[in-house]
């Protein structure tokens, strides 16, 4: 199936008038409801109404992708709106994300594969220049779904690790101090960081695992308090000596399915994707289980 094949002209609002993410997804889902695809607009107008953070993920100032998996609706469904401004999303903390594009995707909880392999081929399309201007210069509805270009993506047959990856993934080196990268975890509510050289080579792995075997070690041969242990040990250490240099990694194209199995089998939390030597993304079993189940 074409990207094309999931894009009407009903579902689409060209401009769209709505300087808030909030304004767009009432909007659209609106619009969703107009073209007779919901099937309990109140449950659907609910859900939308959590506001979940995990519900919106933005492709950097290019486009804001909404997703929501509820049985308001009995198939998946697509509605896209061309804003002549950006539309906003205020994410806390004086952060927030912007872009002129905004997709809702609506499916039911038995289409988890599907929803996930349209949610991938509009990200893949989304990050391509060419799409994004071509959206941006639409000048109504009609003229927006016949643009050429989006006939180009087609759903992946296979989910892939990159389709449910984390790109951008935080790492650390092997020369920083133990200290700084045991609070990085910590501030980050994160429980692993890939270890790279400076030219982005993966050599290990630091994590919650490695530093509690390390504190307790230290703790264990100096007799030293638990406490005492871990501030003479982040002074003293760097990741180098309490990384893992065996370390579990996929690569962006692997299959998801195998990889899910893997990472039960093994009781890994999450991996490192790696291409050419380099890490690309992180992958964790909490990733796939927020996709699948949609929360």
């Amino acid at each position: 199936m074409k990207l094309s094949e999931l894009i009407a002209a009903e579902r689409v609002i060209v401009p769209l008038e709505s300087p808030t993410a909030a304004g767009a997804a009432e909007a659209l889902v609106a619009r969703l409801e107009t073209a007779g695809v919901v099937q309990d607009p109140g449950k659907l107008r609910s859900r939308v109404g959590e506001e979940r953070g995990e519900d919106i993920v933005a492709m950097g100032d290019r486009a804001l992708l909404m997703h929501y998996r509820t049985d308001a609706v009995q198939d998946l469904v697509v509605a896209l709106g061309i804003a002549p401004l950006p539309v906003k999303r205020e994410m806390g903390g004086g952060e927030s994300m912007a872009a002129r594009i905004v997709l809702v995707i609506v499916a039911p909880p038995r289409l988890a594969a599907r929803y996930l392999q349209v949610l991938s081929a509009f990200a893949r399309a989304l990050s391509n220049p060419e799409v994004v201007e071509a959206l941006h210069t639409a000048r109504s509805a009609e003229e927006l779904v016949r643009i050429p270009v989006l006939s180009e993506y087609s759903l992946p047959e296979h989910l892939t690790v990159r389709d449910i990856m984390t790109e951008g993934a935080r790492t650390t080196t092997p020369d920083t101090p133990l200290r700084e990268a045991a609070n990085e975890i910590a501030r980050a509510g994160i429980n692993a960081l890939p270890v790279v050289e400076a030219d982005g080579l993966l050599v290990g792995m630091l994590s919650e695992r490695e530093l509690m075997r390390h504190l307790l070690g230290n703790y264990l041969q100096g007799g030293q308090s638990p406490r005492a242990a871990h501030g003479i040990t982040n002074a003293r250490r760097s990741v180098r000596d309490a990384m893992t240099r065996q370390v579990l990694c996929v690569a962006p194209d692997q299959p998801l399915a195998e990889i899910a199995s893997t990472m039960t089998n093994k009781d890994v939390e999450g991996v490192p994707v790696v291409s050419d030597g380099r890490v690309v993304g992180f992958l964790t079993r909490g990733d796939i289980i927020r996709k699948l189940i949609g929360t």
